[in-house]
């Protein structure tokens, strides 16, 4: 799915959901499909930059792609996260497929 349309959802891994079924998921998920919330998760679409996506990507592709790394390594960093968990479920997004080192496993020429 394009970036544009992706939404990513996870459950971070700290105390405050220590009782939350899907506690360290991730997945991508197309914007505006109907896809539930769960306890504890979070979601954020991929495009959006900026804490609260305060800052406009709608004319920077550039911007958007920042957006998505700067929330990968935030699901990574901040939420505790697996890496190769993340980098699975955001395998769904075109962009991220097309500009992660060419022979990282899902990696897209």
């Amino acid at each position: 799915m394009k970036l544009v349309d992706a939404d990513v959802i996870w459950v971070p891994m700290d105390e405050g959901n220590m009782d939350a079924p899907n506690r360290g998921s991730v997945r991508v998920e197309e914007h505006l499909s109907g896809w539930q919330r769960t306890k504890g998760d979070r979601w954020m679409p991929a495009k959006c930059l900026g804490a609260m996506g305060e800052v406009d990507t709608k004319k920077s592709q550039d911007k958007r792609l920042l957006a998505m790394f700067i929330l990968f390594n935030t699901l990574v960093v901040r939420d505790g996260i697996e890496p190769g968990r993340a980098h699975g479920a955001f395998l769904a997004i075109d962009e991220y497929r097309k500009t992660i080192s060419p022979d990282a496993p899902g990696a897209e020429d």
